[in-house]
Formats: C-alpha cells, sequence, structure tokens
C-alpha cells in the first residue's frame, strides 16, 4: 500500500471528522422533515406556512426570515431524498476542496440566493435546498475551472452537463421551482469566482 492509499484510507475513516458541516446541514433537513411529519405532513400548506416555507405575503409583511428557513424544509419524501443525496455528493466534495467555514458561507448564501429570486419572479409557495445545492455546483464548476486535473478528469464537464440538465427538467416538469435554483447557481458561482480569484 502506497502512501497514497494510506492518506485516503485514513482521510475517509475521519469521515464525519472532515466532513461534518454536509452531516449536520442534512441532519437539520432530516430533522426538520421528521417534525413536519409528526405535525401534520410535509405537504400540509398549513404545515409548510407554520415552519417557514416560502410565502412572498408573508415576506413582504416582514418575515424576512422565511428566505433562510425554506431552505431547510423540503415537500414530500421524494424532495428530501433527491435533496439529501445531492447535498451528500456535492457537500462532501465542497468541504474537501473549500474548507468546513467557506461550505457554510457557500450553502447558506446560495440558498438565500435562491430564496430571493423564488421571492421576486415566483409568486408561489416553495422550499427547498435545491438553490444551496446548485450553489454548491456553480462554485465547484467556477473554482475548478483553471484546474487542470479537475479539467482532465473530466469532473467540471460531467457537472456542466448535470447542471444544464436539471436546468432543463426544472423549466419542463411543473412544480419545481427553477428560480430557486437559478438564483442558488448565481449566487454559488459568484462566490466561487471570488475564492479562485483570491486564490483562498
Amino acid at each position: 500500500m502506497d502512501n497514497n492509499d494510506n492518506y485516503y484510507k485514513d482521510y475517509y475513516k475521519n469521515d464525519f471528522k472532515n466532513f461534518y458541516v454536509t452531516y449536520t446541514f442534512i441532519f437539520i433537513i432530516i430533522a426538520v422533515f421528521l417534525l413536519m411529519t409528526l405535525a401534520g405532513g410535509t405537504t400540509n400548506t398549513r404545515i409548510l406556512i407554520l415552519f417557514g416555507a416560502k410565502v412572498n405575503a408573508l415576506i413582504e409583511a416582514g418575515q424576512y426570515w422565511r428566505l433562510l428557513t425554506s431552505v431547510f424544509i423540503h415537500i414530500g419524501f421524494t424532495h428530501l431524498l433527491f435533496n439529501s443525496y445531492a447535498l451528500f455528493v456535492l457537500g462532501k466534495y465542497s468541504e474537501k476542496i473549500f474548507g468546513h467555514d467557506k461550505l457554510i458561507m457557500l450553502f447558506i448564501f446560495s440558498g438565500l440566493s435562491g430564496s430571493t429570486l423564488s421571492y421576486l419572479m415566483s409568486p408561489h409557495l416553495s422550499a427547498g435546498a435545491s438553490g444551496g445545492i446548485f450553489g454548491l455546483l456553480g462554485a465547484i464548476v467556477v473554482y475548478g475551472w483553471n484546474n487542470q486535473f479537475l479539467r482532465s478528469s473530466g469532473l467540471i464537464t460531467n457537472l456542466m452537463i448535470i447542471l444544464g440538465l436539471n436546468l432543463v427538467l426544472g423549466m419542463i416538469i411543473p412544480g419545481l421551482d427553477n428560480y430557486a435554483h437559478l438564483g442558488g447557481l448565481i449566487g454559488g458561482s459568484t462566490i466561487g469566482a471570488i475564492l479562485r480569484i483570491a486564490k483562498l
């Protein structure tokens, strides 16, 4: 076993220690989902509003905190499953590239960017971590664009294909908040560009 094998064995042996921010976000999302289920169901409009979904009229009335709380709410088990898996994969990769503190900043800022654009462009109630997840995707692509290893490995190209497909699906499938996706992507890409230019 060479040094690289030992490095990766030790790295993933301490999986929670190395990726604790990703796991914390996933834990919060699942905990909120379970609480909402016990309270009456995650597809129940009254429960969604109670727990902090994005509702434009209430935000206009001064409940700006909904722009953040809506990021941690999911509507139905399928919504939770897809976003939890995406966050598990992209969160861990982002945490490895950017570090713990920058991952927190990226996910929160991207989530807020997504919910804000959704608020500005869509009148519908919405919730979900998709904005934050698209932000992580955008940050990885922008940050790694000039990285020869990442480009030659095909990772950046694959992520761009995934990104494009998801944006197209968001326009085709009813009920998906594509404005949140786009807002999160813009927010995350902006942070990724800043980190790359500043070499942070």
